[in-house]
């Protein structure tokens, strides 16, 4: 069991504000032009994206600290994965927490509407070089979608335990039917890690708690870190469309900024369930 001095330890450091959403950027008549290959990517929502290339394409890769999301994040995610080292969990939670940190990735999409539409952003939470970062793959134009699905499949080589939130309802059918609409089945094997909804986990601990279930109440009311101003879902598609036109990339930064944010209260909720 957690000794009650370390529980309110790992408590004091999780409440706390997260960052606050980017200013919105002057309005610019000409579209953006993307950044040179190769070239070096600041942190943040509004930082110039790296690019990656591959063989289906290239993309923008930005690459996201823990801790410049949650700042007493990593800290607190170390003392529970120390603390999980010690429980016995069995079942899927059992095969989660024997996966973390570098063998489970915590994955989250933005995509241009429901199911048969494209993605354009993949969210991954996983650990690099020891340290849990968030990795934003995101298509520039919708040219970019399977060089996009490239990199993701890539990086889940490595990866036996795959977490997400709603993911078997969506996530992961969209990822699957997209790589297929792309043929990147006949370029590679498919291989599909554990799959751990966390929904379902969730529901099992809060219902008739909470008024609902949902991640950002979840967020607020148990993780207590409240957001503040953020994109509202049904907003994101159109978001997209108007950034692929004009290149104005406003609209983009919220964007980025709700699927880290998502991803680092995905992680929140994957260590309360499984301990």
């Amino acid at each position: 069991m957690l000794s009650d001095s370390l529980r309110q330890r790992l408590e004091a450091l999780n409440r706390q504000q997260l960052p606050a959403a980017p200013a919105p950027i002057a309005k610019r008549a000409a579209a953006a032009t993307p950044p040179a290959a190769n070239q070096a990517a600041p942190v943040g929502f509004a930082a110039e994206a790296a690019i990656e290339e591959n063989e289906l394409g290239a993309h923008a890769l930005h690459t996201i600290p823990l801790g410049e999301l949650w700042p007493k994040g990593p800290g607190l995610v170390a003392g529970r994965l120390e603390h999980l080292a010690t429980t016995d969990t069995d079942g899927e939670l059992g095969d989660l927490v024997s996966a973390l940190p570098d063998r489970a990735a915590l994955l989250d999409l933005e995509t241009c509407g429901l199911s048969g539409a494209a993605l354009f952003l993949v969210g991954l939470l996983r650990w690099i070089d020891g340290q849990p970062t968030v990795e934003l793959l995101f298509a520039r134009s919708y040219a970019e979608e399977a060089a996009v699905l490239e990199s993701l499949w890539r990086r889940l080589d490595g990866v036996d335990v795959l977490v997400t939130y709603n993911g078997k309802s969506f996530d992961w059918p969209m990822v699957l039917d997209r790589s297929r609409r792309h043929l990147l089945h006949k370029r590679r094997e498919l291989r599909q890690p554990r799959h751990v909804d966390l929904l379902h986990h969730a529901r099992r601990k809060w219902k008739g708690v909470l008024p609902d279930c949902k991640l950002q109440t979840i967020e607020s009311q148990v993780c207590r870190r409240p957001r503040g101003d953020d994109i509202p879902g049904g907003q994101i598609p159109a978001a997209y469309d108007a950034y692929v036109r004009t290149g104005r990339d406003d609209e983009m930064q919220q964007v980025r900024r709700h699927n880290a944010l998502d991803l680092a209260t995905l992680l929140d909720i994957a260590m309360r369930v499984a301990g």
